[in-house]
């Protein structure tokens, strides 16, 4: 008998972290090539919810361990995101 692997929470979140991003940036596209801007500031809309949205899913796979960000150590690694 073949045995079925189960989705964890951590698995789940992350897919569903990884569909928002996607969302997002697919919104973004849509608000810069909207013209009518009526359906520009919907898409706007719908790309800032797409935002809060990656945080919150965000903000709980962080708490769990799930998703670690990297610390900056000194000052030159930090410099690269400065310029911008």
């Amino acid at each position: 008998m073949q045995q079925i692997q189960q989705l964890t929470d951590k698995d789940i979140a992350g897919d569903v972290l990884t569909g928002v991003k996607y969302m997002a940036q697919g919104y973004m596209m849509a608000v810069m090539e909207s013209n009518d801007q009526n359906l520009r500031q919907t898409f706007k809309d719908f790309h800032d919810q797409c935002l809060n949205d990656q945080y919150r899913i965000f903000q709980v796979m962080n708490q769990h361990g799930w998703y670690k960000v990297p610390m900056i150590l000194d000052e030159a690694q930090a410099q690269p995101a400065q310029r911008f």
